[in-house]
């Protein structure tokens, strides 16, 4: 009557495994569209053999724990692809905007450069005709004003990158935080031999965000807690302890560090990666270079024409003007470009006072063509280099940009071929577990059939 009852037991249990087994399937189902989940898989064992009367009998089988498919190399492909495609998706924009602030354009810098040095050519023509020289006066004021205008947007665009980097940080810290309660929530849970398995899947998407912000790498540990750290080593996160990103302005800068308790680490572009990277580079070296570039365009360009003007006499008699505001150093000049004169009768297109004296002009006019910018490019042709560097830059970035997004789509689509949930693979699987359950329903109707008969033989 024992064996009977071991086998009532082992029908028992293979009846509630295919039950657990069917409703792993029906979870995995309905996650089929949830974003980082990972396939569940029952993992069966058996009960350990029972002796009786000599004879090595099995006692079943069992649902030993749920685990569920995961694939570390490809979890570290899909945040390493994550932090290059966010480094590259945050210079998108701004760049695009660039491209449109420094261009090669008859109603951009360019064609005010090309302009003033034309109103001189044109002044050749007529040196004494007071229309030509409030052009010359005209084209002068609108090439300082374009000056100004193009590094007042480059800063506005600045800006908007502090702004753009405090929202990251904001969304940093929250993230990070949310890892370090998901650690000990794991760690808590794991502990007591039961799998916590939809709070790892949380935890890995928060991971891959976590590099796409900041890029870096991270560990886990034997207790199941993942520690983070930025590209140079500096930690994020370690097991349930979080070191919080912290922001300051700094002028006209948004100062980023990592508080670590007893110091603050001011975070640079050699120090993070991934969008906040990509975002600095713009903010503190990109931009920064071409202001620079505009300056010396800017001051060459008030240097060389007051050393022209200079040596020539207006209308009035005078000579020795400075046509633009003369400046100190070069650092600035292209916010700080002004008109020196006021008025027609101030502009020396002369050696002379004469009327018809167009020697001055004509030596201004030619300076348009000449070779000053660093001995060997003209004006317009050393701010085309300018656009130029920044149109390469742009389709560097598109190209790198639709690349990354590439590399990203392939790696999530091999992760999903390998953990994700796969319908077919499910419907195949819930065959399975269904006739293995009604292989057990027959089992326990026939053993309760063959003990009915032996209680009737010995009634």
């Amino acid at each position: 009557m024992s064996g009977l009852i071991n086998a009532l037991n082992i029908g028992k249990s293979s009846l509630l495994d295919g039950q657990r087994a069917i409703e792993v399937v029906g979870n995995n189902i309905s996650n089929v569209n949830t974003e980082g989940y990972s396939r569940q898989v029952p993992v069966f064992t058996d009960f350990p053999t029972l002796n009786m009367n000599g004879f090595m009998v099995g006692r079943g089988s069992k649902i030993d724990v749920l685990d569920r498919e995961y694939n570390n190399f490809l979890a570290k492909m899909m945040q390493e692809k994550s932090s290059a495609l966010g480094e590259e998706d945050a210079k998108s924009t701004p760049l695009d905007e660039m491209e449109r602030i420094i261009s090669i354009s008859e109603n951009g810098l360019s064609g005010s450069i090309d302009n003033f040095f034309g109103s001189w050519q044109d002044l050749t023509g007529d040196p004494g005709s007071r229309v030509n020289r409030d052009l010359v006066l005209q084209s002068g004021e609108r090439l300082a004003q374009d000056f100004q205008a193009t590094v007042s947007e480059l800063a506005k665009l600045s800006e908007s990158m502090n702004t753009m980097l405090q929202s990251r940080v904001d969304d940093l810290n929250l993230s990070i935080n949310e890892v370090a309660s998901l650690n000990l929530r794991i760690s808590t849970i794991e502990s007591t031999g039961q799998p916590a398995l939809a709070d790892r899947d949380k935890r890995d998407l928060l991971l891959q965000k976590i590099t796409s912000l900041v890029g870096g790498t991270n560990t886990e540990n034997a207790a199941g807690m993942a520690s983070i750290f930025l590209p140079n080593g500096l930690p994020l996160v370690s097991d349930a302890t979080v070191m919080p990103v912290l922001t300051e302005r700094v002028g006209d800068t948004l100062q980023i560090s990592l508080d670590l308790g007893s110091h603050k680490y001011e975070l640079n572009t050699e120090r993070v990666g991934g969008e906040m990277r990509g975002l600095m580079y713009l903010r503190d070296e990109f931009i920064p270079e071409k202001v620079a570039d505009l300056d010396k365009l800017a001051n060459g360009i008030i240097t060389e024409v007051n050393a022209l003007h200079r040596a020539g006499t207006g209308l009035d008699g005078i000579t020795g003007r400075d046509f633009f505001a003369p400046l100190g150093e070069e650092a600035g000049a292209a916010a700080m470009i002004r008109m020196n004169l006021g008025n027609y009768r101030e502009v020396a297109a002369g050696d002379s006072n004469a009327p018809g004296d167009n020697t001055n002009a004509l030596r201004l006019s030619a300076l348009g063509t000449a070779r000053v910018m660093d001995g060997s490019e003209t004006f317009v042709g050393y701010y085309a280099r300018i656009a130029g560097d920044v149109g390469v830059e742009a389709s560097r970035n598109k190209l790198a940009l639709a690349g990354n997004r590439d590399a990203l789509t392939q790696v999530a689509n091999l992760r999903d071929n390998t953990v994700g949930v796969s319908l077919e693979e499910e419907m195949i699987s819930l065959i399975k577990f269904q006739k293995s359950f009604e292989a057990s329903a027959k089992y326990l109707s026939t053993v309760d059939e063959v003990m009915s008969q032996l209680l009737a033989i010995r009634g």
